[in-house]
């Protein structure tokens, strides 16, 4: 039996916290887990949060590390890991609608906040980083040619960035999906994927990964097996990139396009395919009655970076940044 197949209404609560943990690249405190579970729907003052972790310290599941905070045990890792997987199913479904939902950009003006995907780099990669970046959004396989630039100890979410290291912020898919639901197009973003480009333009997905029951990122998933070929595409016009699709309903067709040209004119400008109403897109189904948008990942531009050899870690629907406040490549 799992360890916490006991807690009944605070599990999941406690299964959240483990989660928090683990995400964070060093020992997490309190206030932090505290911050992190509010945006999750959890609202969970800082004092209650150390009573959690007090029960999780006495299963095992987590211990503290001096002063700084907790770190998962290898018996919390396997719990996470195994024992709490079903309760995962959908998870980033959730947070692609969160995002949606606190998405402000608005197309007509420009101004609001978008959804950004983080990627954290040596300082000493940062020229080749920028001159590769620059060639991706210059072939349109990006959303936007706007980024952020993160020191050494500013924050991501509540988390800084180490020491020697920076991070930037690209324009994540998601903020057009939350675009068009701002707009009163209904949308359901419903799958990741990997697309051949054939001269210069999408052609069809070769893979494909649905976030609906997904427990893991999708685009997370095919970055770790380094299935793209961004260089290739920007060099040569044929190519691998990443992309996902997402369904509106036919009758916001016109609206949807509008939203979308507008939302050109101030810069969120990437390649992108509209199905015929009740077709498949590029080879990816496509309910009745709904019509398919696929549109280039944000992270291609960090993707074709790690093809040429520079490390990072890169985390896609990070956090919310305001556009305005963007700088443009």
């Amino acid at each position: 039996m799992k360890l916490l197949a006991k807690a009944h209404t605070s599990q999941r609560r406690l299964i959240e916290i483990l989660r928090v943990i683990d995400e964070s690249e060093k020992p997490i405190g309190a206030r932090a887990i505290s911050d992190k579970l509010s945006t999750r729907g959890y609202e969970t003052g800082e004092r209650a949060v150390r009573y959690n972790l007090k029960i999780l310290d006495e299963l095992g599941l987590t211990r503290k590390e001096g002063y700084s905070g907790r770190v998962l045990t290898h018996l919390g890792l396997n719990e996470l890991r195994d024992a709490l997987v079903d309760d995962r199913i959908g998870f980033i479904n959730n947070r692609i609608e969160e995002f949606m939902y606190k998405t402000t950009f608005d197309p007509r003006s420009g101004l609001g906040d978008v959804v950004v995907n983080t990627s954290i780099i040596d300082k000493r990669d940062y020229e080749i980083t920028m001159d590769i970046l620059q060639r991706v959004f210059d072939a349109g396989y990006t959303v936007s040619r706007k980024i952020s630039i993160l020191d050494e100890g500013d924050f991501i979410g509540s988390e800084n960035v180490p020491e020697g290291f920076l991070a930037i912020c690209t324009v994540c898919s998601i903020t057009v999906d939350g675009m068009l639901l701002k707009g009163g197009i209904p949308v359901n973003t419903t799958f990741a994927g990997v697309v051949a480009i054939d001269n210069g333009a999408l052609s069809n997905f070769t893979e494909l990964i649905a976030y609906d029951g997904s427990s893991l990122d999708p685009t997370g998933v095919f970055i770790a097996r380094r299935t793209t070929q961004v260089n290739e595409a920007v060099n040569t016009g044929n190519g691998l990139v990443l992309a996902n699709l997402r369904e509106i309903p036919v009758a916001a067709i016109d609206h949807a396009r509008k939203l979308l040209e507008s939302a050109k004119a101030v810069g969120i400008d990437g390649l992108t395919n509209m199905s015929v109403p009740g077709e498949p897109n590029m080879g990816c189904p496509v309910n009745s009655g709904m019509v398919g948008i696929a549109i280039c990942s944000g992270t291609n531009g960090m993707v074709a970076a790690g093809e040429m050899g520079v490390p990072a870690r890169t985390r896609s629907l990070s956090m919310l940044a305001d556009y305005s406040k963007m700088s443009e490549i």
